[in-house]
């Protein structure tokens, strides 16, 4: 089932229910339209994830563990069609249950090396984190083919037009010796 949400349940976890020790799912991940709009997104598939959260043996200290992967769409950097993207995220977080913080949000502390996510409700959603590091897995620019031929200066795809394409100059190879021409003996 796709949905729009990434939800996990973690109320056994910061009850310390002893018979608990992790707490796992997975789904598909729709993202919401201004999830995808904040990273830039365009999907062609939804987001396949997979989590699990485990408690470290303290009272509030936790890790997240999980993956994403899924196929965006891309402008191709030189002819501006769509191109599919496929791309994937492996990822772990340390996490605290701090009581009060009303989503899942990384701690602001300059004194932490490593990123922590600060979660205080027992129902955590995880899809805006799932959507952020999807996407910056994706390349920054995509090509639809080796050999594509781009846009005129008219914006014409050279690739379904290429008679417009212009005749490619012909390179003249320089001789290794030319170096010794200006050598007088």
């Amino acid at each position: 089932m796709i949905n729009a949400q990434a939800v996990l349940n973690l109320a056994s976890l910061i009850n310390h229910d002893a018979s608990v020790y992790e707490v796992e799912d997975e789904g598909l991940l729709a993202p919401e339209v201004a999830l995808l709009e904040a990273d830039g997104l365009r999907l062609k598939t939804p987001l396949s994830w997979h989590i699990i959260v485990r408690s470290t043996g303290g009272d509030d200290d936790y890790i997240l563990e999980g993956e994403v992967e899924g196929v965006a769409l891309m402008e191709c950097r030189r002819c501006l069609d769509d191109v599919e993207v496929a791309a994937s995220s492996s990822f772990v977080y340390p996490m605290i249950y701090k009581a009060g913080v009303e989503k899942l949000q990384l701690r602001e502390d300059d004194s932490e090396e490593d990123d922590v996510l600060v979660f205080g409700k027992p129902e955590v959603d995880f899809a805006e984190l799932i959507t952020q590091l999807f996407a910056i897995e994706l390349p920054l620019t995509a090509l639809c083919r080796e050999d594509c031929k781009g846009l005129s200066p008219d914006g014409i795809n050279l690739n379904e037009h290429p008679e417009l394409a212009p005749e490619p100059k012909a390179e003249e190879k320089e001789s290794p010796f030319s170096v010794l021409k200006d050598i007088e003996l």
